[in-house]
Parts: structure tokens; sequence; C-alpha cells
């Protein structure tokens, strides 16, 4: 995704803002199942919206759970990486071939 050149474009409606909030958290769900996501532009607060409308608080507040439940699942995504790291060096450790010196230099 391309950038502006006078940086990402902040969202100028409360669907827009909404929308680009959903986005990320697809995003964060794709990364939580091990999936690539896409590139996203960055996130920047919506200035100068006003307060939400009432039609949009339904759709907020259903946001603010998921994005609550992923940041819940992170902690153990992880001690789960950690845990594999740990392993994955141990039998790199157990079976990577010593270095031993192919000859003696009897002349030093």
């Amino acid at each position: 995704m391309t950038t502006p050149p006078n940086g990402p474009r902040r969202p100028v409606t409360w669907r827009e803002a909404l929308d680009r909030l959903e986005a990320h958290a697809d995003n964060a769900e794709r990364m939580l199942q091990g999936r690539r996501a896409p590139d996203s532009t960055p996130w920047h607060p919506p200035t100068e919206l006003g307060p939400i409308p009432d039609e949009f608080l339904p759709r907020a507040r259903a946001l603010l759970e998921r994005q609550q439940r992923l940041m819940a699942a992170i902690p153990g995504i992880l001690s789960d990486t950690r845990q594999q790291q740990r392993l994955t060096e141990r039998v790199r450790d157990a079976t990577a071939t010593r270095s031993v010196p192919v000859y003696l230099d009897i002349t030093a």
C-alpha cells in the first residue's frame, strides 16, 4: 500500500475510522493465526470527527470487544513462540556438527 507524500491520511468520517480499525483487527487475527497480514497504513486517530453517532455505537462496541479478545490472545502466542524458539535452539545445539580441525600445524 502506498503512502501519500505527506504521510497517511487521517479518517474523515466515523465509518472510515471504524473500517480502518476493523481492517487492523483483521490483520491482527491473521497474524495470530500464523498467516502473513497484508501491509496496511499506520493507524492515526481521527481528529475533529466529534462524538461518535448513535448509529455506529453497536459497531464500535463490537470492535472494542474484538480488540480486547485480540489483546488477551497476544501473551499466549508470545509464550508459545518463546517456547518454540527455546526448543529450536536445543535441537540445533544437540545436532550441530562440531567444528573439528582438519590438520595440525606442527611447524609453528
